[in-house]
């Protein structure tokens, strides 16, 4: 008897200890609000004089999601396209895809995620905020467009979003995911070191306490019945999310008419970009890695070109572009 009092007083010992470095692994990394680099220059409505915006506030018990709707001037447009940000960016990152999709007749919602640049919040909160995030804008569009088509499109975590958000929204026209991760997990497995693979459990469920039951999707589970046609692309190149684990081993899984890929080679973690924007910036951070000196560091960043590192790729454009018109 004493020995199993011994074992289970390891057990409760063990499991304590996996808990708590796991809050501290989880508050490391999602503890914090995410802010833009004032050194950062994004595309924006300045670039494009012709483009409109529209402030867009969405009242939860968690805060307000704030973002904002792009469109020009149409007499008739397509539909809303809600767009979902990748983590440690916010959406005003994808200005040049939102004004893309705008320019040929859509309305972009692009909503900052809670605890993301223009929304409430103290903390970016965790893995399942993007698909939360996303949930919300939804609700909102159905409340306030009532009319209009709505589709979605995300890139990284703004991905798992997307492919997760058939298990709230069945109704939606179409769904667009770059570079999505499959689920808390496979993306935790991917990023933290084995040694810490048995604090996963316990950060997926830190994960639910501070985002609900979106830290528990699982983009297999939700795209193998999904009636919503769904584009994913995915780079094979991809070090962020890899795509054997990510987007390749859901080519393996999924077999639904409805989910179709398109995968590149040569874009790592952004399929959308030009060859010559990834070339540009992969040459950049090699030279600011090089450089040891805080105060010249900062004067390259400053001089970088950060609309050449943003260029798209004007054929996956118009590919996506047809996918929706389907």
């Amino acid at each position: 008897m004493l020995v199993l009092y011994i074992t289970i007083g390891v057990l409760v010992s063990l499991i304590l200890i996996l808990f708590i470095l796991a809050i501290f692994v989880h508050h490391s990394a999602f503890g914090k609000r995410w802010d833009p680099d004032e050194v950062v220059t994004y595309y924006s409505p300045i670039d494009y004089p012709d483009i409109k915006e529209e402030n867009i506030g969405i009242s939860t018990k968690k805060g307000i999601l704030r973002g904002k709707l792009y469109f020009y001037s149409k007499e008739q447009y397509k539909g809303i396209l809600v767009f979902s940000h990748g983590m440690w960016g916010s959406h005003k990152a994808y200005f040049q895809e939102m004004e893309f999709f705008a320019r040929n007749g859509y309305k972009v919602l692009g909503i900052d995620a809670y605890g993301t640049e223009l929304s409430d919040g103290k903390s970016i909160k965790g893995l399942g905020n993007s698909l939360l995030t996303l949930d919300k804008a939804i609700n909102y569009i159905k409340k306030n467009y009532p009319k209009e088509k709505i589709y979605v499109m995300g890139h990284s975590w703004g991905g798992f979003a997307a492919t997760n958000i058939v298990k709230y929204h069945k109704d939606l026209t179409a769904i667009v995911a770059m570079s999505p991760f499959l689920s808390v997990a496979k993306i935790l497995k991917h990023q933290l070191p084995k040694l810490l693979y048995p604090t996963i459990p316990f950060l997926i469920l830190i994960d639910a306490m501070r985002c609900g039951q979106y830290s528990f999707a699982n983009a297999k589970k939700s795209l193998k019945k999904t009636p919503i046609s769904t584009l994913i692309l995915h780079s094979k190149d991809d070090t962020m999310v890899p795509y054997l684990t990510a987007t390749g081993h859901l080519q393996k899984a999924i077999c639904n008419s409805k989910v179709l890929f398109y995968i590149v080679d040569g874009k790592k973690h952004n399929p959308d970009y030009s060859v010559e924007a990834l070339a540009y910036t992969q040459a950049a951070y090699e030279k600011l890695n090089a450089i040891t000196n805080p105060i010249d560091k900062l004067e390259f960043r400053r001089n970088l070109d950060y609309h050449k590192m943003g260029e798209l790729d004007e054929k996956v454009l118009r590919d996506i572009l047809d996918f929706l018109k389907l």
